[in-house]
């Protein structure tokens, strides 16, 4: 996954969501990254100097220390071991042939048989009984070794973590490891009675500030590296991590579809916007699509760490891109606003804004007008300011509502004369008789022309027309 969103995108990538990034390939870049990493970590100190040295350690475990060069279960001291990264041609399919005591026995084919740790084998729970490994059932098996004495081929359940001792630790291993200590470079941990270290930037996929939060956790672990001369093994949580997001990213895209609305947890708030994890893909929630009101602040919408219902309004597969929205899962106030703010309607609310041209007011959440400044005051004012400011309520009249452009006219001057009229302040206007009026203008109007004919028109002034 991306990691954290520091600083504003494009804006274009305002638009949509973060593209997922898979985890690369294992190969010599890797290595020689990881190589890099650890060498960074260290500082210059050796594993053991710097595991020494740690700043916060767990409490020992009780109990005798196993030996290192005694064999593990299931081994032999003459065995032979398998010590490179696992690789597809050491996969083989195997089917159980018997459960003997803490082993599994299985054939993979020809002649040869192998032995594999029951503890590989998860349990399923079927109608309300644990129900594990049976004779009969197959599954992918990785080659760890041969055990020449007993003519057993050694092997290690595929994708299984492994409660393994130092002697079967390989490169590729998946195992379990219990954190005992936090240094300035990294975690300590356990694999069985086995020291190793994690680095920092092998914990997760996302930064963390205190790392000793992780302490006494346990904790499934890719195997990096391993120094049998001087004992060292290096573990990584990240590649784990980033194999089960890359597994639920997969998922999720199959999923993602335009309308529909889905639970997601928010990762990072930015000033333009907040970033939610869809499951495995992240997706942009753009400050406009907050609310129907103005977002002054994000953080005070959406909070880190936190779940929410969102909407996806835009899918862009190929760019891996995702634009979601929170408003569209709310009423949108403008649906009865010529109901609840009908023309010619005196209403309240409050001054959101003053700008040179005049108010905005709000009348409700996601509902503002406009008071201009011809409409501010009974009287001629030279700025808005000098009648209201921000966070004034005022009172005004609807003269107008476009509700697809979403604009509201306001009048403060009407209002104010219609209080006056209703407090007898001031006496309504007389309504212009239409008919007298036209008479009477139509005589004046004909009256030059019936004593002396038709009007010459006059000259124009200098200067103007």
């Amino acid at each position: 996954m991306t990691s954290e969103h520091n600083a504003p995108h494009s804006a274009e990538s305002q638009a949509h969501g973060i593209p997922f990034i898979p985890p690369p390939a294992a190969g010599n870049k890797e290595k020689t990254e990881i190589d890099q990493e650890v060498n960074q970590a260290l500082g210059g100190m050796s594993i053991e100097d710097l595991m020494a040295h740690g700043v916060t350690q767990a409490p020992a475990e009780s109990g005798p220390k196993l030996d290192p060069s005694r064999p593990v279960r299931g081994g032999r001291p003459g065995a032979r071991r398998h010590e490179e990264r696992v690789n597809p041609d050491n996969v083989k399919r195997g089917k159980v042939v018997a459960i003997q005591g803490l082993n599994v026995l299985v054939d993979i084919g020809g002649k040869s048989q192998g032995i594999c740790p029951l503890d590989q084998f998860d349990k399923a729970a079927e109608g309300g009984e644990a129900k594990g490994v049976e004779p009969g059932q197959e599954y992918e098996f990785i080659y760890k070794g041969y055990d020449a004495r007993e003519g057993l081929v050694l092997l290690a359940r595929k994708g299984a973590v492994q409660h393994g001792a130092w002697e079967t630790l390989t490169v590729g291993d998946t195992v379990e490891a219990i954190v005992t200590g936090v240094n300035k470079g990294g975690l300590e941990l356990k694999v069985g009675s086995t020291r190793a270290f994690m680095p920092a930037g092998q914990v997760d996929t996302r930064f963390h500030q205190d790392l000793s939060v992780f302490l006494n956790q346990k904790m499934p672990v890719r195997v990096m590296k391993v120094d049998r001369e001087d004992h060292n093994i290096l573990l990584s949580r990240r590649a784990i991590m980033e194999e089960a997001e890359a597994k639920m990213a997969e998922q999720t895209w199959g999923e993602l579809s335009v309308g529909q609305v889905r639970e997601g947890t928010v990762r990072s708030v930015q000033p333009y916007g907040a970033f939610i994890d869809l499951g495995g893909v992240d997706g942009l929630l753009h400050v406009s699509a907050m609310s129907h009101q103005r977002v002054a602040d994000p953080k005070k919408v959406v909070q880190e760490g936190t779940k929410v219902q969102v909407m996806i309004i835009a899918v862009d597969k190929e760019k891996k891109r995702v634009s979601l929205s929170l408003k569209q899962l709310a009423q949108d106030p403008w649906d009865m606003v010529e109901q609840d703010f009908a023309v010619g309607t005196v209403v309240d609310g409050t001054v959101k804004k003053v700008v040179e041209f005049g108010a905005f007011v709000e009348l409700a959440p996601g509902v503002e007008g406009l008071v201009h400044v011809s409409q501010m005051a009974m009287k001629r004012i030279n700025r808005p300011g000098e009648v209201a400011k921000d966070g004034d309520k005022v009172r005004a009249k609807v003269l107008g509502i476009d509700r697809e452009k979403r604009r509201i006219s306001l009048s403060m001057a009407e209002a104010e004369r219609d209080g006056k009229i209703a407090s007898g302040e001031l006496q309504p206007e007389p309504a212009k008789a239409a008919t007298a009026g036209g008479a009477s203008g139509g005589a004046a109007a004909a009256g030059p022309a019936a004593k002396g004919g038709p009007v010459k028109p006059r000259k124009p002034l200098k200067g103007g027309l």
